[in-house]
This record gives structure tokens, sequence and C-alpha cells, in this order.
């Protein structure tokens, strides 16, 4: 059905937004429309980190036709269970941020938006939980298939355990950030550019060398204790990074957040989690089937989108070496007829000119010398462990 598809278009948008913090009341229901343009869709959160927290306001769109249409000139207001209130400000057509509220454990918090049409939007309040704490992280060399391929390919494989709690029902989800070291396949200290006009000049690309990049791993991970007989996760599976990449050549790093969320949030991220768990959850036959806490004040049928989570937030980092095993990602070439070197010229028509360990004069790409090509920064981040 359309809107099965559209809810898990909603869903792919949702994490490459990386707003994977938001819900709230769930409930099942059946999706029985056709038309999938005008659902009405909310994503944000509040943790007790410090803000500001950010709601984006928006409209679906057909998922053969995937678009953000944002809803601007909303008001938007954060309440929590002590009478103080925030009203939020519009950053840019759609974002809303906060100024002022700071996410407090113990407190409970709603949201209430107002279209510029006069329809009127409420979550129910929801207690922020005392987060659960994070024992350890760590990693271990496995095999796993990938791509498709029966070929199993080395990697770590990350693991996470909580710390027993005093409640005997937790639920948690975590999200992931990776950063990684990674370097360009040529140690080189003169590389001789050759331009269109057969001028040749020297640079020194030895600061191009090597670079750090960082990304939001786009999954998500959802446990409970309720069902278990200790309140604490043990040995749970995270994240696995194999090495068709250069993300474990040197030194790589996971930053994993720990949600400590309530029942039906965990409903929510749960059947997200299983979703995402197959190869390509956009062609799912059995979507999960969920409605968001907040509901249209005025027409109770309507089916709004998108959560408001309330969530406290621990956080633990792990840094891991290269692992001593295969790797099996492309690397660069250098270039030897000279009459093919035209074919490694950069868009301002230079050569990059190297000499090769035998001595001999080879052209290679400029994505080969400079790392930034890759996307990292030559930065090294403040918190970087060598």
């Amino acid at each position: 059905m359309d809107k099965l598809k559209a809810m898990k278009k909603l869903i792919w948008e949702i994490l490459i937004l990386l707003n994977i913090l938001s819900s709230g009341c769930k409930e099942e229901f059946q999706l029985s429309h056709t038309d999938t343009s005008s659902l009405f869709v909310v994503e944000g959160f509040i943790t007790n980190e410090s803000g500001p927290y950010t709601i984006k306001i928006s409209k679906s769109s057909h998922v053969d036709d995937p678009q953000i249409y944002p809803i601007t000139n909303c008001n938007i207001t954060i309440y929590d269970n002590t009478g103080f209130y925030e009203q939020l400000t519009e950053q840019e057509p759609g974002i809303y941020i906060t100024d002022q509220i700071l996410g407090k454990v113990g407190n409970s918090y709603k949201i209430s938006i107002t279209t510029p049409d006069d329809k009127e939007y409420v979550s129910e309040f929801q207690k922020m939980i005392e987060p659960g704490e994070i024992d350890s992280i760590y990693a271990e060399i496995e095999y796993h298939e990938s791509d498709g391929s029966s070929f199993q390919n080395p990697g770590y494989q990350f693991y996470i355990n909580t710390k027993q709690s005093d409640i005997s029902e937790s639920y948690f989800l975590w999200t992931l950030n990776e950063t990684y070291e990674y370097t360009v396949d040529f140690t080189v200290f003169d590389v001789t550019q050759v331009d269109d006009r057969n001028e040749e000049f020297i640079r020194d690309y030895t600061p191009l060398y090597r670079c750090w990049k960082t990304n939001d791993i786009k999954q998500i991970y959802t446990a409970e204790t309720a069902s278990l007989t200790n309140p604490l996760i043990s040995n749970k599976a995270l994240h696995f990074v194999n090495t068709n990449t250069k993300k474990l050549t040197h030194r790589y790093s996971l930053l994993v957040k720990q949600y400590t969320i309530d029942k039906t949030s965990y409903t929510f991220w749960k059947g997200i989690e299983d979703q995402l768990s197959g190869e390509n959850f956009l062609f799912l036959t059995q979507p999960y089937n969920i409605k968001g806490g907040i509901v249209n004040v005025n027409d109770s049928t309507e089916i709004v989108l998108g959560h408001f989570t309330v969530a406290s937030v621990n956080e633990k980092r792990i840094f891991v070496d290269r692992p001593e095993v295969s790797f099996s990602y492309e690397i660069c070439w250098v270039i030897l007829p000279k009459n093919d070197w035209g074919n490694a010229a950069d868009e301002y028509g230079l050569v990059y000119l190297v000499k090769t360990h035998n001595d001999l004069v080879g052209s290679i790409k400029p994505h080969c010398l400079d790392c930034r090509f890759d996307g990292g920064e030559i930065k090294k981040p403040d918190y970087w462990i060598d």
C-alpha cells in the first residue's frame, strides 16, 4: 500500500536527518488511505544534554517523489511539569530551536504546535527517566557477510554492556558516531604539477597526507531489561566495521550514546530497528504500523507521523587500532605511459607527477595525494587519543 511505503520513506528521512531520538506515546494502527503527500510530520526531542533542542515540522511527500516540505510560521511551545514553558524560534524553514529550556531528569515535558491554518497538535507529558549507566564497550575481530555476498569479511564487531539498574524495567536506544584516521596511498614530499601550458611547479603535499573523518551511523539499536532476570544488558551487538574501506587502516573510534526511554518509545524504536535489520527495509512486505503520540486536538482521526521524545543520555567512547587481518579496499595506481597522463588531469587541467620506487615518473589523480577528497579534515579532533 502507498501509505506503507510512505511510512518506510519517512523512517529513511528521519535517519538521514539524524533525528532518531524522537518518540512519544504509540499505538498500532492500519494505514488505509492512498494519499501520502500531506501527512503532518513532527521530529524532535529533549534530553538532559545542553540545548538548543530542535523540532522539525513538515508535510510528507509521495514515496515515489521523496521531498521535504517544511511547514513554516508554526507556534511551537515546550512545557514542563513545573509550569515553565518556552516558545521556539524558527531558525530556518520548518526547523525550530529552543533558547533557554534545559531538560532535567525527573521532570516531565510535552509539546504543543499550532500551524498557520490554526490546527493544534499536542503530545502527552513524558517523564525524563534517570539515565542507565554504560559499563563497557568492547570490540572483537569477527567475520561477517557483506554487500549481499557469501564471502566472510573480517572486521571489528562492537558490543556494549550496561551496569545493573535499581529499576527492574529499563528501555534503551543507542545511536553511534564514528571517527577514523586514514591516509592517502602515496607518501610523497614533492609533487610536480604540469598544467596545459606545460609549465611545472612544485607543491608539498605532506600536510594533506593524513585525515580524520566523522560520520553518524545510519542505524539504531534497542534493548530492554523487563524480560530479564537481572536488570542489565550484556554483550549487546552494535555496529560492525569491515576491512573493505580505509576505516580500520590506522585508528578507529566509536562514540556510543545511550538514551534511556520509556516503554512506549521503546516499542516504536524496536519496530524501526527490526525494519532496518533487513537488507532493504524500504521494500519490506510487513511494515511496522505505529502511530506517534502527537494528536490533532480537534481531529483525533488525523494520522500524525513523527515523535517528540523525552530521554536521558549517557555516553562512552572507545578507540581501536588496526586489526591484524587482511584488507580489500581499492587503492590508487600510477599511470606510467606518458601519453595517458591526460586521463588523470584534474578539473583545472593539472597533471600530478610522482616518482615510483624504481625512479619511473608517473601520473596520479589528485585524490591520491589529498586526503580531503574523501571527506576528511586534516585537523586532528580534540578528543583524539593516539
